[in-house]
């Protein structure tokens, strides 16, 4: 552990020594470097234009780790150096209270111009990020309050039914003292159409803001807020399953859609609910893009991962924080994840099989016609469960000992060669391979859980197995022949989380609760083509 540990405080005193902005002298950090040369990383623009990305939204886990290094060893300067970045951020928002963020939106650190892929600069965005606001409050609680709730000013755009967008505006103004003091309109139909679209992934967002605004500032208006939107998404699960739901609003037709599969807004949801179009003559009802649990395409964003995985993850972590006010949240995750264990899971295979909310098994089925979830004879095949909802799973079961988890708890960490799990004897795999991070979280909960020395000694090995892959010329890499370390992943606060856990301190160490940093547009790549991508981490993948 100590050879860990010397590595991981190496390795911070390079971030503030090497990678805060070197022309204007600001405490902001670069979002990685390439580990070849030390050069910062650069995404270009489709015009060829090079930026030097600063996004804080990909810098959550960097000051989660920050502040849990100067936890660990006493030293000050690595806490202070996310609050002085986080500082400026608040000293330069907008006229809400908005902080320039997330995935359409950035600093170009060489120019401090708020610039965007696609020319979406002015848009804020908020998906699975789930911020480090026990900082930002350390750090300035008038600022946090008034954050949060520009926020959900933002991205809600009709408070009587909650139409909401992953897209906001910034600049909209808002009465801070007499935010929450509006109307919530019981019995709102589930799955009504409105515009925009609800995804689960902005609402667990705009949900964990509104329960740390409690948890932080004993704000009981925000916390019913929280509990308000929940419901909205467990309210539209599908009737006598609970499984889902993607989003609780079916999307406004606008007009007809194009009749031509290949014109450029065929997929678009103006034209009503996508899936609807797509599955409805084969699939009824149920074909709805809220009730849709299969992922085709490995890049996209939607699927039955992000509800039972980032979601449920977040939603247990908050009814964590919260104790007994958390215990709606709580249930209401729980029962998700029972029914889609119980639906979804195969403990044989360790896959997930495809469906709609009604628990029919897809595998072997073939979309039918071309549409928004892909083209025409595409099979629905069956994906391999990743370790985010392993996690989930795992978390979840330490808050509960949910009897309907635990089995397929069991299945999963045998699958994920961690050896035959039991709540007081496990048989852990020591030999094991293993090096997925998350696989190391969920073995700290365990240990959380049951202080069995056992699972203690499994997440011993799985740090070093961690650390072997991922610690490189100083720094982490996704392996020894990439060539770019991005400061927002999560091995550097997941080792140091063991490293804490060793020592008895692990509430010493932020909690781990997303990776949801990216940035999404066209870029250009090394050669010269450009490409869309959903997530900034492809400028990072590139292998040596």
């Amino acid at each position: 552990m100590q050879q860990i540990l010397q590595y991981l405080i190496q390795y911070a005193d390079t971030l503030l020594e090497r990678y805060r902005d070197p022309y204007h002298g600001t405490p902001l950090f670069f979002d990685g470097c390439d580990t070849f040369t030390g050069k910062p990383v650069i995404w270009k623009n489709t015009d060829g234009t090079p930026w030097e990305p600063s996004n804080i939204a990909s810098q959550q886990n960097l000051f989660r780790f920050l502040t849990g290094l100067t936890a660990l060893t006493g030293k000050p300067q690595y806490r202070q150096a996310a609050k002085d970045a986080i500082t400026w951020h608040f000293e330069h928002a907008d006229k809400s209270g908005l902080i320039r963020w997330g995935g359409h939106s950035f600093l170009d650190l060489k120019t401090l111009q708020a610039v965007g892929p696609e020319n979406k600069n002015m848009l804020h965005e908020l998906k699975h990020h789930c911020p480090f606001y026990e900082l930002m409050y350390e750090t300035n609680p008038t600022a946090t309050r008034r954050l949060i709730k520009a926020i959900w000013n933002s991205h809600v755009s009709n408070w009587d039914n909650l139409e909401m967008s992953r897209h906001g505006e910034y600049g909209k103004t808002f009465d801070e003292h007499n935010f929450w003091n509006k109307p919530q309109h019981e019995g709102l139909e589930p799955l009504r159409e409105m515009k925009g679209l609800s995804f689960i992934n902005i609402g667990n967002d705009l949900i964990f803001s509104a329960g740390m605004l409690y948890k932080l500032d004993q704000d009981q208006e925000a916390l019913s807020w929280a509990e308000f939107l929940m419901r909205q998404y467990v309210n539209s699960r599908y009737p006598g399953t609970k499984l889902g739901c993607y989003q609780y609003n079916r999307p406004a037709k606008t007009g007809d859609a194009p009749t031509d599969e290949h014109h450029p807004q065929y997929t678009f949801s103006f034209w009503g609910d996508r899936a609807q179009r797509q599955f409805g003559p084969e699939y009824g009802d149920v074909a709805k893009e809220a009730w849709v649990l299969f992922k085709m395409d490995e890049e996209a964003l939607n699927g039955p991962e992000g509800i039972y995985g980032d979601c449920a993850l977040t939603q247990t972590l908050l009814a964590r924080e919260l104790g007994d006010k958390g215990q709606q949240l709580l249930t209401w995750t729980t029962e998700g994840l029972e029914a889609w264990i119980h639906y979804a899971y195969d403990p044989a295979s360790n896959e997930i099989k495809p469906m709609f909310a009604d628990g029919k098994d897809l595998t072997g089925h073939h979309i039918p016609r071309y549409g928004y979830y892909g083209h025409k004879g595409t099979p629905f095949t069956r994906r391999p469960l990743p370790p985010h909802v392993f996690l989930a799973c795992v978390t979840n079961w330490v808050e509960t000992r949910s009897e309907i988890l635990w089995p397929a708890i069991c299945a999963m960490a045998k699958h994920f060669e961690l050896g035959d799990w039991g709540p007081s004897s496990p048989q852990v795999e020591l030999n094991t391979n293993a090096n997925e991070t998350l696989l190391l979280l969920a073995v700290l909960e365990m240990h959380r859980a049951t202080q069995s020395q056992s699972y203690l000694n499994l997440a011993k090995k799985l740090g070093d197995n961690i650390f072997n892959r991922s610690a490189n010329r100083g720094v982490f890499t996704t392996s020894k022949d990439h060539i770019h370390c991005r400061f927002d992943d999560i091995e550097p606060l997941v080792l140091l989380s063991l490293i804490a856990a060793s020592e008895n301190q692990q509430t010493q160490i932020p909690a781990y609760r997303s990776r949801g940093g990216y940035i999404h547009g066209d870029m250009m790549m090394p050669d010269g083509s450009c490409k869309n991508t959903m997530d900034i981490k492809a400028i990072y993948s590139r292998q040596k």
